[in-house]
């Protein structure tokens, strides 16, 4: 057998695999050697084909490809349809790269031949070379499961995938048939062009055959992949919104492969990075139950992914479509943190869902349309619509992190949704429940809820139970001659990590409390992220200690004496209010007194020790409980951390 009948052989078996005999063929042919080949090898085949062709207006000279391949339609008998456009203005127009957008609009025009000619597959004439140079593209992009091209794949089959480039190009040298160069293909600085003429020879000197493997790599992980995305089908289902629980129930691999499987059935790029920021929020989800903050990201090409009251949803809203992740709301258990359950009362139908058009929300000066508040409050057009409202029809009682309704705040609170009573608010609230001027929530706020709403507010003594633990070891760092601040850190209810001040024992100006626990929480729990952790430190933390807190993700920070001299969160400055990603809820103020006594003590014996001209020794530390008087108002110049922290 000739090289040339065995070419055709395979090329009908795996033709007739795609594409059963019967099936309405449409062959993109640009003009180029291996789409030539494709349309002698379906003439030779017996199987009738419309060629059609796409001017992308590139180059000069690309109205030539289109007359040679109109030109050889006419030769093998095969009905020709031409499609083009000014590929760079489109690209330009939309914000696309150019590659992009020329495949966007060379298959939506093969697609509308395909639809003209009655339905049936796409013929397109990727190589085993070509295979190669994707699965490298997809490495070096960081593709989530990179395995090359899919020899079928919806309407499109490739046929000659297994086939090398220069096979098909001796098949047209032994048919005679010329073909045309695109001098584009040469452009080094296209990145496919650079893999292939300098990237791939260069391996293929060093590894001979390495492009025959490589293609083959990628068609062993794409057969690997479709595996999974069955069983991910299996137990999954096809639904928009899927169960958070059942995702992170099923093997990392599967969940994995099922989330970058529903990206692309949308048209999405499954990176590795966004189908691991999805995999985290519905991990998160599932860990935190009903207390995970609503999730959203635009993914691109106008979808939107959410993960939101236990729900995992990926897809396109049209303009006015209906909140897949709304809840009604039952029970005051149900309300955001702050504001009243006498609510419910008056309203049986609320809500919490995204805002609407037409939303309107009463202030102490009048109603307003919510659109028009949160231009007034400065938040960003990119965080609009990823705010939570609580609302019964278009009236809205609470707007995420920005402002809530005459009325509705719970006694004592001055801005419902941005903490429980007692919290400190950064960027918050003012007392009439909305935002002071010019404040606009963080990004953090905006976008995970976290320093706006929790999900299940403690049982009121909780914080102070744990602060008494923090405050324990505080009383061990008094007895150490360190200043007494102590910290414990705190998940699902449990003490994961607890620490002290350790700066003097360990000459380490950042052996703080808060620090030396946050450590050794992540080490307890396996994951430098303690999102839904909350840390309690007996004295409001300095800039390092918050910064540190900051970088954990953690969900709250609450502490007990103000700190007048390097404190963080309101004792010198309010950094919580700067535009952070993320921003814990905060409480400040719980058992302050007890706190304030330990630092009273521990700098009178520091002054009594300088008096006497000697080196402070340890101080025993008290009885619990001991000097702790709500009345005892500790002096601002010894009661604080000042700098000897």
């Amino acid at each position: 057998m000739t090289p040339a009948a065995g070419l055709l052989e395979r090329f009908t078996a795996r033709l007739d695999s795609l594409a059963p005999s019967g099936t309405p063929l449409v062959a993109a042919v640009s003009g180029g050697a291996d789409s030539v080949a494709a349309a002698l090898l379906l003439r030779a085949a017996e199987r009738p084909f419309v060629v059609a062709h796409f001017d992308h207006r590139l180059r000069a000279g690309s109205g030539e490809d289109a007359a040679f391949v109109e030109t050889l339609s006419e030769s093998l008998g095969a009905p020709f349809r031409l499609g083009g456009a000014d590929v760079a203005r489109v690209a330009e127009a939309k914000g696309w790269n150019l590659e992009d957008a020329a495949r966007r609009l060379r298959y939506a025009f093969l697609h509308r031949v395909l639809r003209e000619s009655g339905g049936g597959v796409i013929v397109v004439a990727h190589t085993a070379d070509d295979q190669a140079e994707t699965f490298l593209l997809q490495l070096l992009r960081g593709a989530a499961f990179p395995a090359g091209m899919a020899a079928r794949r919806g309407a499109v089959a490739r046929p000659l995938l297994t086939e090398r480039r220069e096979a098909l190009r001796d098949y047209l040298r032994e048919a005679s048939q010329p073909w045309r160069d695109d001098p584009t293909n040469l452009d080094l600085s296209r990145n496919r062009a650079w893999l292939r003429h300098e990237v791939i020879p260069a391996l293929e000197a060093r590894f001979v055959g390495v492009s025959g493997r490589l293609a083959h790599t990628a068609g062993e992980l794409a057969a690997a992949r479709e595996a999974l995305e069955a069983e991910a089908s299996r137990r999954f289902g096809g639904g928009e919104s899927l169960d958070a629980a059942a995702l992170a129930a099923a093997p990392a691999a599967v969940l994995r492969v099922g989330l970058a499987a529903r990206l692309r059935a949308l048209g999405v790029p499954a990176s590795a990075r966004l189908v691991s920021a999805l995999e985290d929020a519905v991990l998160r989800s599932a860990r935190m139950g009903t207390s995970a903050p609503p999730w959203r990201r635009d993914v691109g090409r106008g979808v939107t992914a959410t993960v939101a009251y236990g729900r995992f949803s990926l897809g396109r809203a049209p303009e006015g479509a209906p909140d897949p992740t709304a809840v009604r709301v039952t029970s005051a258990e149900q309300l955001p943190v702050g504001v009243s359950p006498s609510v419910l009362e008056g309203h049986p139908d609320l809500v919490l869902r995204r805002r609407l058009a037409g939303d309107r929300i009463r202030l102490p000066f009048g109603s307003k349309l919510v659109s028009d508040l949160l231009i007034d409050r400065k938040v960003p057009r990119s965080d609009r619509d990823g705010l939570t409202v609580l609302a019964e029809g278009n009236e809205v009682l609470w707007v995420e992190g920005v402002a809530a309704a005459v009325g509705v705040a719970s006694p004592g609170v001055a801005s419902p949704g941005v903490a429980s009573p007692g919290v400190a608010s950064p960027g918050g609230a003012s007392p009439s429940g909305e935002s002071p001027s010019g404040a606009s929530p963080s990004a953090a706020a905006r976008s995970s809820g976290l320093a706006r709403r929790q999900g299940e507010a403690s049982p009121l003594g909780t914080d102070e139970h744990f602060m008494g633990l923090a405050l324990a070891e505080a009383r061990l760092a008094l007895s150490s001659g360190e200043v007494p601040v102590g910290a414990v850190v705190v998940v699902d209810g449990k003490v994961v990590a607890a620490a002290h001040n350790q700066s003097e024992s360990e000459s380490d100006p950042t052996a703080h409390a808060e620090v030396l626990a946050l450590r050794a929480a992540a080490k307890a729990v396996g994951d430098w992220r303690l999102e839904g952790a909350t840390l309690y430190v007996t004295l409001e933390p300095c800039p390092m200690c918050l910064g540190a807190t900051l970088q954990t993700h953690a969900a709250g920070l609450v502490y007990g004496a103000t700190n007048v001299r390097e404190g963080a969160l309101g004792g010198v400055v309010d950094l919580a209010a700067a535009g952070w990603k993320r921003v814990p809820v905060v409480r400040g103020g719980v058992r302050a007194a007890e706190a304030a006594a330990l630092l009273k003590r521990a700098f009178a014996a520091k002054r009594a020790a300088s008096a006497a001209g000697a080196t402070a020794a340890p101080v025993p530390p008290p009885e619990p409980g001991a000097g702790t008087h709500p009345s005892e108002e500790p002096q601002p110049d010894d009661s604080q951390q000042g700098g000897t922290k």
